[in-house]
């Protein structure tokens, strides 16, 4: 692939996934199967630990703050 292919897909020069959200090098070729994965978000994409935690926490704090009314 090209380099401009590479940087649209969110692949580093060394063909490793970028984390969708900082861009820093994940340590995943981009031809890894997300079956052998760690952070990876289907319909996302790779996440790094720090993102992914920082994104969980967040989220896991919206839902512990939420009331949910299930009559709905």
């Amino acid at each position: 692939m090209s380099k401009d292919q590479n940087e649209f897909l969110g692949i580093s020069e060394n063909g490793k996934d970028n984390c969708i959200s900082c861009e820093v090098e994940t340590p995943y070729s981009h031809d890894t199967s997300i079956d052998y994965r760690e952070h990876y978000v289907e319909g996302a994409g790779q996440l790094c630990e720090t993102c992914h935690n920082l994104i969980m926490n967040k989220l896991q704090d919206v839902a512990s703050n939420h009331d949910f009314d299930e009559t709905n």
